[in-house]
């Protein structure tokens, strides 16, 4: 069984930061991730609009960003949870043993009713 300091489940923006972060405070702490993707997509236009990255081919979150900080990540699956035992199971077999747990899975997005257009042919929300 693994164990660590600090589990953060979801390795998109909100669970890298949190990571990172973390690390960053509490330099003697393991930081661990764990998310289901090989890769990940940068999660804004920001980037394009500013002419920071030219190219969508290069839109990816680089693993080594997580590595350098000190942060151990996992590409699997977390597939349950026991809040009480504080582990988490993955799809892979592997039970990872935490002191804190942080969910930063995302969410999925309001399409707002009110908007004109909302439902118009050609208009997708991201889900």
């Amino acid at each position: 069984m693994l164990e660590t300091d600090i589990l953060v489940i979801g390795g998109s923006a909100g669970g890298i930061l949190t990571a990172t972060t973390a690390k960053r405070i509490y330099p003697d702490k393991k930081v661990v991730i764990v998310r289901k993707n090989k890769t990940v997509m940068v999660p804004c236009g920001i980037p394009y609009i500013f002419g920071t990255l030219y190219d969508t081919s290069k839109n990816r979150i680089p693993d080594e960003m997580i590595k350098s900080a000190g942060v151990e990540l996992i590409i699997d699956e977390v597939i349950s949870i026991d809040k009480d035992k504080k582990v988490a199971v993955l799809k892979s077999g592997e039970e990872i043993k935490w002191d804190k747990l942080v969910l930063a899975t995302g969410s999925l997005p309001v399409i707002p009713k009110w908007l004109p257009g909302h439902d118009l042919e050609n208009v997708f929300p991201r889900l």
